[in-house]
């Protein structure tokens, strides 16, 4: 439900086609939703049935035409609408796999848990940098878009990637303590596949 209203949000910058979309949905909001060519549009059409969208094929000379999509007056309105009725709740994981795991690290080799947290921190590195990199287009975009208050625009999508960053931050340093811990930690690994008594 969600994918829906950020499409709706960017095509409130301009119309695009479903391409382009997604082009500018992984540079600018994909690190807090994520979604494929395919779901976009699939609910693009969904969004068009609604009345929410209307679209023009584009002739292309030099290329197979293209299908532009623009937000209508209802798309505008029940966009707003979305985004002024935030959750009660914020989100919370409720599943995550690595950490169900720590849990369990002591039936685990030392050297192996700490290669499991030098992953950890090496892949959070690399999302650091992907944010690091979408940051460095958000002028790019606000150029493009023409928008009226780019400096505006530009304060809220970078308090998404400011909340990422610190995340980051957070996590890769909570990591490297973790390892610290275990290379000081006096470590007796016994297997515990042993019959409780």
């Amino acid at each position: 439900m969600s994918l829906s209203y950020a499409m709706l949000g960017l095509l409130t910058y301009g119309p695009m086609n479903g391409y382009n979309l997604k082009k500018i949905f992984d540079k600018s909001i994909a690190h807090v939703w994520a979604a494929s060519l395919s779901q976009i549009y699939r609910e693009l059409s969904s969004l068009e049935k609604k009345g929410y969208v209307t679209s023009i094929i584009q002739k292309q000379e030099d290329g197979p035409d293209k299908r532009i999509y623009s937000i209508t007056d209802p798309g505008r309105d029940a966009f707003q609408e979305w985004l002024k009725d935030f959750p009660e709740q914020t989100s919370f994981y409720q599943r995550d796999e690595f950490m169900l795991r720590i849990f369990f690290g002591s039936r685990l080799e030392k050297k192996e848990i700490i290669k499991e947290f030098e992953n950890f921190i090496s892949q959070k590195r690399d999302h650091l940098q992907i944010l690091n990199e979408i940051k460095d287009t958000f002028n790019i975009y606000s150029s493009e878009f023409k928008v009226e208050s780019a400096e505006k625009e530009e304060l809220f999508w970078n308090f998404t990637i400011k909340q990422g960053q610190m995340s980051l931050e957070v996590l890769i340093k909570w990591a490297e303590e973790c390892i610290k811990e275990l290379e000081e930690y006096n470590w007796n690994y016994n297997r515990f596949y042993k019959k409780m008594n």
